[in-house]
């Protein structure tokens, strides 16, 4: 009878109904090899839907060699940034040059950031070395350089002198006083002394990001005096008073204590930087993120790298980096992540996107621009959406740009148009994170979401996801004004052959995710085109599989959904939920395992009914 009901709805609802125009896929960019120089060799990525691009490497037989111990590089240093500096320096006066660095462990204490400036078909060897940092900030610049590439070194936080993250219970805590007990799991980082910048609820079992089915956490830094006092009551137990912020927490839950957030970058890479390349990079430490790849750079490629807690720290450590392991904002695009083992962040594993600007006010040719993260640069041209989020095709020249506060920018621009006005959104045309490969990877137990995809013509494939806190790959774009706006539309991105274990574990969203936030609110219209989920591997779901809004142009086909029975039944679990904003949705061929009765979890849930009657009629 559901069927006949289903079918019936589906064909009176496409009798009187029109879908949205199946829209065209970006253009495909094939780049051609030429003109190779003979002290280079090229990488060939090929992406989704025909993309090729190529990434030059500086081949090792063809540099002149230096060991960087000629210019001081030592063990014995107690800083070593000079000495390292000065192998850069070189190596930027001298293009074709092997740096070769010996195995050992060095350690640099300079608040300044090593800088690769202006070099030329340059290869660092690590041999296995290890750099140990002990100052926040910028750890190593890579700017306005060309065929680089960094390979077999280590990088590290000096954790003796200042640990990342404390593994907490919580123990005697009493909101009538504000007070809560903090046992440390390692006695020797328990220092009344310490910073208390955020706390996540962790898995007890395992010490890492997220409980199971559960997400407390205070990011405590972004609170005005948020902790009152702190007295060292054992040897292993600090006593807090706090102004509530910790009142929800219970007795004998664990969290993550972290004493850094966004505090430190290992790697900048920027200034329209081109070809470079981290082969077999490991990083086991930062007080903010591993890299950042920004400011019109491409063609760059993180390969067969490790970014997580060093295997022999398990029992002391419990967090690798304290914010995003790979940040990529308003570059040229063109980049390879794939071999990687990524894990233990305080945030997600690579977030991809270019900037907005939400528009909180216009005077005449005047804008005041609410951006965090958007490049701003006299001469560029601003395009616009309005409040519904629709492109409008309205262009504006930047003639000059003022800080008002962090976040807050004034621009004054020609060739304004009258129509643009407060809640509208600007990008910059300038820059553009698209053409990129995410394959073969393991992102697994770090805080937050895995992938956040925000630019066009990609694909991901064959990677594996574990147990993440959030979701494992959301496609978004996200404006909370007074924080961070991100994500300009998203084109022709293909998801495929991956693996999803006990993904959204504190179930927090879904396994994957697919719509808008402006201001708290979804926009009006479908801001995504041309995706693709194909014949991935969902296991062990904790409540809905997806939840996709704001899309026209969706594949969702050939994928296995096993539901498992590690999570608790409930009425979501293993389904998917289609917004307001869809249309020309395929949902075909998708297997569900054990799936219940009268196959219920394939019944799929949407707002738009055209769309829950073309897909439910085709499921039974």
């Amino acid at each position: 009878m559901l069927i006949k009901i289903v079918t019936f709805l589906s064909s009176i609802i496409l009798l009187f109904t029109s879908s949205f125009a199946l829209p065209e896929k970006s253009n495909v960019i094939v780049e051609t090899l030429s003109d190779l120089s003979e002290f280079r060799s090229a990488d060939e990525l090929n992406g989704a839907n025909g993309t090729r691009f190529y990434i030059h490497r500086p081949k090792a037989e063809k540099m002149t060699v230096v060991n960087a111990s000629d210019f001081g590089l030592s063990e014995e240093n107690e800083d070593n940034f000079s000495a390292f500096q000065s192998a850069l320096d070189y190596c930027s006066q001298h293009p074709q040059t092997k740096l070769v660095i010996n195995k050992g462990t060095y350690y640099f204490r300079s608040i300044n950031g090593l800088d690769a400036n202006n070099c030329t078909d340059l290869l660092i060897e690590g041999n296995d070395a290890t750099f140990i940092f002990s100052e926040t900030g910028y750890r190593f610049f890579i700017r306005n350089s060309d065929c680089v590439e960094i390979r077999n070194l280590n990088f590290d936080w000096n954790w003796e002198e200042s640990p990342l993250a404390s593994v907490v219970t919580i123990q005697n805590n009493n909101a009538d006083s504000n007070t809560i007990e903090l046992v440390f799991r390692n006695a020797e980082y328990c220092n009344e002394n310490c910073r208390f910048m955020a706390i996540t609820q962790c898995d007890p079992e395992t010490f890492t990001f997220g409980a199971k089915l559960s997400s407390k956490e205070n990011y405590l830094y972004q609170e005005t005096d948020p902790i009152k006092s702190v007295e060292k009551i054992s040897e292993n137990t600090l006593r807090v008073t706090h102004n509530g912020c910790m009142d929800g927490f219970e007795n004998g839950e664990t969290y993550i204590l972290r004493h850094y957030v966004y505090d430190g970058t290992i790697f900048s890479i920027r200034n329209a930087s081109k070809n470079i390349t981290f082969d077999n990079v490991s990083i086991f430490g930062s007080p903010g993120m591993a890299f950042i790849c920004e400011d019109n750079c491409s063609h760059f490629q993180i390969i067969n790298c490790f970014i997580g807690v060093k295997p022999e720290y398990k029992d002391k450590r419990s967090v690798s980096l304290c914010a995003d392991a790979i940040h990529i904002v308003n570059t040229d695009g063109f980049f390879n992540i794939s071999g990687c083992d990524i894990s233990g962040m305080g945030d997600d594993a690579i977030n991809v996107h270019d900037g907005l600007g939400y528009v909180s006010a216009v005077k005449s040719n005047t804008l005041t621009l609410t951006a965090s993260a958007m490049r701003l640069k006299v001469g560029d041209t601003l395009a616009f959406k309005n409040d519904k989020f629709e492109n409008t095709g309205l262009t504006a020249k930047i003639i000059s740009v003022k800080d008002i506060d962090w976040i807050t920018k004034e621009i004054v621009v020609e060739g304004l148009s009258e129509s643009v006005t407060t809640g509208w959104t600007a990008y910059s045309m300038e820059c553009n994170s698209s053409n990129y490969i995410i394959r073969n990877n393991y992102f697994h137990e770090n805080r937050a979401r895995g992938l956040l995809l925000q630019s066009s013509n990609g694909v991901c494939e064959n990677n594996r996801f574990y147990k993440t806190m959030a979701q494992a790959i959301k496609v978004v774009m996200d404006i909370e004004p007074t924080l961070w706006q991100e994500g300009t539309g998203v084109d022709n991105l293909v998801i495929r052959n991956n693996t999803f274990e006990m993904c959204n574990y504190s179930d927090w969203g879904t396994v994957i995710e697919i719509g808008t936030n402006i201001a708290g609110r979804s926009a009006e219209t479908s801001v995504f085109t041309n995706i693709e989920i194909t014949s991935n591997t969902f296991k062990d779901v904790p409540s809905l599989v997806m939840k996709t809004n704001n899309v026209n142009g969706f594949v969702f086909k050939d994928n296995t959904i096993d539901s498992g029975t590690f999570f608790d039944d409930n009425k979501s679990k293993g389904r998917i939920n289609f917004g307001k904003y869809c249309s020309n949705i395929i949902y075909t061929d998708n297997n569900f395992v054990d799936s219940g009765f009268l196959d219920v979890n394939k019944i799929v849930l949407a707002d738009n009914i055209v769309v829950w009657a073309q897909i439910n009629s085709q499921l039974f």
